[in-house]
């Protein structure tokens, strides 16, 4: 048995047991455990069992198994970027309302810079 079947599920299973921490401690949401439990699973399953891939390679119509692995991966990382650049969109709007409020708020006329 080779040095990363051993490895990649030990990696895997401190991999969920730190996002459901996350989870209880109310940082994560439950479908974000959920997927990310999926993803450590599968790449369990595929670090142990190499010829599992093959079967889901072939099931999505991909010639070798290795391919399908790193497709998947390479989606995986898309959807985080995608999925971070909503919350950095989010947070720069919600900035650009604050920062409006308190100009607002502390508007300076200039009555008020003659005294």
């Amino acid at each position: 048995m080779f040095l990363y079947a051993l490895l990649v599920p030990i990696i895997s299973i401190i991999a969920i047991i730190w996002f459901i921490g996350r989870y209880l401690n109310n940082k994560n949401s439950l479908s974000t455990v959920v997927l990310w439990s999926i993803f450590w699973i599968f790449v369990s399953l595929f670090a142990i069992f190499p010829e599992f891939s093959n079967a889901f390679a072939r099931i999505f119509g991909i010639t070798r198994g290795l391919d399908f692995v790193i497709i998947l991966v390479f989606v995986v990382l898309f959807y985080t970027i995608l999925k971070l650049y909503f919350v950095i969109d989010k947070m720069q709007n919600n900035l650009n309302k604050v920062v409006k409020e308190v100009a607002l708020n502390n508007e300076i006329t200039l009555d008020d810079e003659e005294e």
